[in-house]
């Protein structure tokens, strides 16, 4: 595949995405998205990427908190690298310096994608391969963070209202990186890490003691396994 050939977005998983209530909210290049020396060949990179949003959730969540629950709660997208010249051309001793440089670069874009949408204590928590569709293995960085649950306010009469205190929460987040083609493909995304479980007594008069308790029902280890098999399903 030649560089121009390729400079194309990825394939996405679009049943899979549909079947989940994702939506796709935007995609942006970059090119050069950086250019760089590698041993006697210098190499051009140009990022391709589609992101999409799980809306089933966001609505889900918006209806729990009385349309409260703003923001995006867990978001997938996928990158597609492609290199002049074309990794595939490259000297097999300079492929691997190459990919190295590009998980830099997605790593970077990544967080800064977190910090957009107001994540926060972003940290790589550690790393391992997995295996894609295609058949190809792919590097695996996991991450941790926090994002802020703003307050939710009820009326209670029409003179009174509860007001439950916003709280940080846990955000987990994946990226993978992989050889593709004569492309490198990026993937991964972020959802939330625990369940979101908020509670307050209020006493609106000395001989009344009202509690409010709310359970979101978040399901983390549900949102990862579907976040992997996003994934997966890029090429």
């Amino acid at each position: 595949m030649t560089a121009s050939a390729a400079r194309a977005p990825p394939q996405v998983p679009e049943a899979a995405l549909e079947a989940g209530g994702w939506e796709y909210i935007g995609g942006h290049s970059l090119d050069p998205a950086f250019e760089q020396s590698v041993g006697p060949a210098s190499v051009s990179a140009a990022f391709e990427t589609l992101v999409y949003e799980d809306m089933d959730l966001s609505e889900t969540l918006k209806e729990k908190t009385l349309g409260q629950a703003e923001g995006q709660f867990s978001l997938f997208f996928a990158t597609r690298v492609t290199l002049d010249p074309s990794l595939s051309n490259l000297p097999k001793a300079a492929r691997g310096t190459v990919v190295d440089v590009v998980e830099e670069h997605a790593r970077a874009n990544y967080e800064g994608q977190l910090e957009d949408v107001d994540v926060t204590d972003i940290e790589q928590t550690g790393t391992r391969s997995t295996t894609v569709d295609t058949g190809e293995s792919a590097r695996v960085t996991e991450y941790e963070a926090t994002i802020a649950f703003d307050e939710i306010t009820f009326p209670f009469t029409e003179e009174k209202e509860f007001t439950i205190e916003g709280q940080e929460f846990d955000v987990s987040g994946m990226l993978a990186v992989w050889e593709h083609d004569g492309t490198i493909l990026v993937a991964g995304g972020a959802h939330p890490g625990e369940n979101i479980e908020l509670s307050v007594t209020k006493e609106p008069t000395e001989a009344i003691e009202v509690s409010v308790d709310i359970d979101l029902g978040l399901t983390p280890d549900a949102y990862r396994e579907e976040l992997q098999s996003l994934v997966a399903g890029v090429e």
